[in-house]
């Protein structure tokens, strides 16, 4: 058994999650005996604004009582858009990566995540696990996609600063991921492990240049990806148990900021190498944080594993005080025991959140895309009969990892989309669907619709929403169908027979109002597309 001593100074290099809303014995046992020097949370933890703000608090005070020398960092994958884990009515919500490439403005980059900074500063939470460096160029990738301003590299690579330079302004830590960059694989590592066959020079010119170009400007963080990649490293071990690929970092670019990994409970490494002993082995690799977001026995476990690989000589001590000089330094530049114990009060979030709010529809208003229009059809008069069309829960989603219950969420709520529509004083049937065809009394009401709008999620991957759409369009003949694609561009992008084709990039409630504003003339399109086509 390492000592107690041992146990709390190897723990710092630890980022850890847990079940639940309140501060529970797992959490406090880590804390306290573990020494765990860092806390991931996700929706799981995240009730309403006055129980993250005392959640947050709570953990810094076991922190502070427990004798650690510098508070806790406290991450979360706020993204915005499709990966958001605060979300209204908590706060306002933000648009996300693709939106931002979509209305093209640098400008609109930083602005969205100095408020998301200000917004997570308030409930105590000092990181970011933003901005996403991965590079669109699969589109049929389901964990990157809409999560990417872009398919070309350059691009993603200045939306990526323009991110990081607005959470330093707010002392948030920014963590560019997921390198060497997780945007050419159609195999989500959350499940899987992804290999991507590339040699070093095809990196050079697309995946690694966001990362090299954030190194360049001292990123404080980089996260690493679980995914193969044969003619980069030996043995195909994923990039964060890889020497070789973290090695590029290290020795090639010089990097000495802080390494962290993505969660080794994902199946990229758990049903590789065991959670256990994939810690060991990134802290082998060079890495200095990993990440454990769900499990308490392998987080405890892990901790253990690596104090006795000390002591037996696979870990050396010098390897291991690096990474504690890393965390230690940034944890010098962006927190203090004063920061960490102050909580704001009620009215500052209320002021937060009505600036975020404003900026939002700026940048929802000219994200919003029309690829193409049928000629005379926008904008909708209000006595237009509308069937709205869009899919139940059994939609691939494409994101994060969360809190173990994916690939359950269902993408909306569909009263809010239809509801938006109805806001303009139409009248509007809600025609559910879950396979790729309808009910007779469906199809009743979809013939007698003035305007049919199809509402469409990651059709490109949902075979049977793909195959509706086109079913509907046949059927409407010249009769007006507007397909508005909800998540990722790509649904009817190449399908000239919907003839009225509008993207929003996120499946939220802000976006889709936004493309319902274009519908009715209350706003114009001033979208690009942010990948080819």
């Amino acid at each position: 058994m390492p000592s107690p001593e041992q146990r709390k100074k190897i723990g710092q290099l630890f980022a850890v999650g847990f079940h639940g809303r309140e501060i529970n014995k797992e959490i406090t046992t880590l804390i306290r005996d573990y020494g765990v020097g860092a806390i991931v949370l996700f929706k799981r933890n995240v009730l309403d604004a006055a129980q993250l703000q005392a959640l947050c608090l709570g953990l810094q005070k076991i922190a502070k009582d427990a004798g650690h020398s510098q508070p806790l960092f406290i991450g979360i994958d706020q993204e915005n858009g499709l990966v958001t884990r605060i979300s209204p009515p908590i706060a306002s919500q933000q648009p996300g990566p693709m939106t931002l490439g979509a209305a093209g403005s640098l400008g609109y980059a930083y602005e969205v995540a100095k408020a998301t900074a200000e917004m997570l500063r308030y409930f105590g939470i000092n990181m970011n696990y933003a901005p996403v460096g991965d590079i669109n160029s699969e589109p049929l990738n389901p964990v990157i996609g809409v999560r990417s301003p872009s398919d070309q590299a350059e691009t993603v690579s200045k939306f990526a600063a323009a991110c990081t330079k607005g959470l330093r302004e707010h002392k948030v830590v920014p963590c560019i991921k997921h390198f060497p960059g997780h945007g050419d694989t159609a195999v989500d590592s959350h499940y899987g492990l992804p290999v991507i066959d590339k040699s070093r020079a095809d990196m050079e010119k697309l995946e690694l240049i966001p990362f090299r170009d954030a190194v360049a400007d001292n990123i404080e963080m980089v996260m690493t990806a679980h995914i193969s990649l044969p003619q980069l490293a030996k043995n195909g071990l994923p990039a964060t148990l890889s020497p070789d690929t973290i090695g590029i970092l290290r020795n090639e670019w010089k990097y000495e900021g802080v390494i962290m990994t993505d969660c080794l409970e994902m199946d990229g490494v758990r049903a590789t190498y065991g959670t256990v002993e994939g810690s060991l082995m990134a802290f082998q690799a060079g890495v200095d944080n990993v990440m454990i977001c769900h499990t308490f026995d392998v987080q405890a476990a892990a901790v253990d594993y690596v104090c006795d690989a000390i002591e037996s000589g696979k870990l050396s001590q010098e390897r291991v005080d690096q990474s504690l000089e890393r965390l230690q330094k940034l944890k010098e530049r962006y927190t203090n025991w004063d920061i960490a114990l102050h909580a704001e009060p009620p009215e500052t979030l209320a002021a937060i959140n009505e600036r975020g709010e404003k900026l939002a529809r700026q940048v929802y208003a000219d994200a919003t895309t029309l690829v193409r229009a049928q000629e005379g059809l926008i904008p909708l008069k209000s006595t237009t009969k509308i069937a709205f069309v869009s899919p139940g829960p059994d939609v691939p989603i494409g994101g994060a990892v969360d809190s173990g219950t994916l690939p359950t969420r269902v993408p909306w709520i569909a009263d809010t989309f239809a509801e938006r529509i109805r806001m303009k004083g139409v009248r509007v049937t809600d025609v559910r669907f879950t396979s790729s065809t309808l009910t007779e009394e469906q199809w009743k009401q979809v013939d007698e619709a003035d305007v049919v709008v199809l509402a469409t999620r990651n059709a490109r991957e949902s075979k049977y929403q793909k195959e509706l759409g086109l079913e509907i369009a046949k059927r409407r003949g010249s009769r007006p169908l507007i397909s508005i694609a909800t998540c990722a561009p790509y649904d009817f992008l190449d399908d000239a027979e919907i003839r009225t084709y509008i993207a929003v990039y996120e499946p939220t409630v802000e976006a889709f109002s936004a493309a319902v504003d274009v519908l009715f003339g209350d706003a114009q399109p001033r979208g690009k597309l942010p990948v080819a086509h």
